[in-house]
């Protein structure tokens, strides 16, 4: 059973309040502004251009999934793409997740694959349409469903040998789930669809749900996306803008506040503490005190960022999915503010001797 809600969470929109949290962890300056843009599309090798996640293993692979094209798998210079042709139950590949035995798991839109030894084999949950699948600490798979009226929709766990289902009977806040997240807690969050409609987001503590709505402070219903924060609180992507919950107290972010729009996919937090938010209408990124948005005009290919991703080297990969024939693909951000970082601190050095001059002593 569901603990159900006495009284509705107080609803603030403190925007001091919200300074004050983030700048506990994030970087005000200027430092990481100036990019240089890249674009990977159908142009540069992709399979398809719409993009719905990515991600980077281990090995240092880079894992892409298209809606429509399959799996792209880049090791430096070398592709590999696999299609229903090498055993995917779909070219609509929804979500990516690595396991502790480096074994890769891929959400489709019909149902789940498993990436091993160069091979794809089944996953389990064959006809389910899968939109998001997470691995917990514990190294449990949490698959969640979407399109209920075509596979019936809901939230199941995998624990290595046996599924667990979970439905609005066992108190799931919905049956169309969008996004599935572990906090720090452990406690397992999920996202819901419903049509668009929307029924709010879901807690599962191993043994409890806790749901909450619009009536208890969030912003909206309808949740595509979720996050920790450093702090503790749980940020939660909507179609019209962003609630965070402190566990008490629901506050809100919106383009009234600096998003450059209000329909928010995606949510990371730089290796330069720098938050950033992948919207319907391009990027935004906020320092603590700054707001910076990037769109189609200045640099990314499309404006509808579904996923981002932040690589070893520290580059920012934005994957876009703007729902138009023949339109999409990856923006890629490089910095080049640790080279600059290493040429001035050798622009400090003495110059090294010529060959057969001998180095100049301190003082000469």
């Amino acid at each position: 059973m569901s603990d159900k809600q006495i009284m509705p969470q107080p609803t603030q929109n403190n925007r001091k309040y919200l300074r004050t949290l983030l700048k506990q962890y994030l970087q005000e300056g200027n430092l990481g502004e100036d990019f240089t843009w890249e674009s990977l599309t159908t142009e540069n090798g992709l399979p398809h251009n719409w993009i719905y996640d990515q991600h980077q293993g281990s090995d240092g692979q880079i894992y892409i999934g298209t809606w429509g094209g399959g799996l792209v798998v880049i090791d430096e210079d070398d592709w590999q793409i696999y299609t229903k042709k090498d055993g995917l139950y779909s070219n609509a590949i929804t979500s990516i997740q690595e396991d502790q035995q480096g074994r890769v798991w891929l959400a489709t839109d019909g149902g789940l694959n498993l990436l091993e030894d160069h091979m794809i084999k089944d996953g389990g949950l064959r006809g389910k349409s899968l939109l998001n699948i997470i691995i917990d600490r514990n190294g449990n798979l949490w698959a969640g469903c979407w399109r209920a009226a075509l596979s019936g929709g809901g939230l199941y766990r995998y624990d290595g040998e046996r599924w667990q289902s979970f439905t609005t009977r066992q108190d799931l806040p919905g049956q169309e789930i969008l996004k599935v997240f572990e906090d720090s807690k452990g406690r397992i969050w999920v996202g819901t669809y419903e049509q668009g409609m929307g029924a709010g987001v879901g807690c599962y503590d191993g043994h409890h749900w806790q749901n909450y709505r619009e009536n208890d402070g969030l912003i909206d219903d309808c949740v595509y996306s979720m996050f920790e924060d450093p702090s503790g609180n749980m940020w939660f992507g909507t179609v019209k803008g962003l609630s965070i919950f402190d566990g008490k107290s629901w506050h809100r972010l919106t383009k009234n506040d600096g998003l450059v729009d209000n329909r928010v996919y995606c949510m990371l937090i730089d290796s330069n503490k720098k938050f950033w938010f992948g919207t319907e209408k391009g990027v935004s990124r906020f320092d603590g005190s700054k707001w910076l948005s990037f769109t189609k005009k200045e640099s990314l290919v499309e404006n509808l960022v579904r996923t981002m991703m932040e690589t070893q080297d520290h580059d920012l990969w934005f994957g876009t999915y703007p729902y138009a024939k023949g339109r999409g693909g990856i923006s890629i951000a490089r910095s080049d503010q640790q080279k600059q970082l290493v040429d001035r601190v050798l622009d400090l050095l003495p110059e090294p001797p010529k060959p057969g001059e001998l180095p100049s002593r301190k003082g000469e």
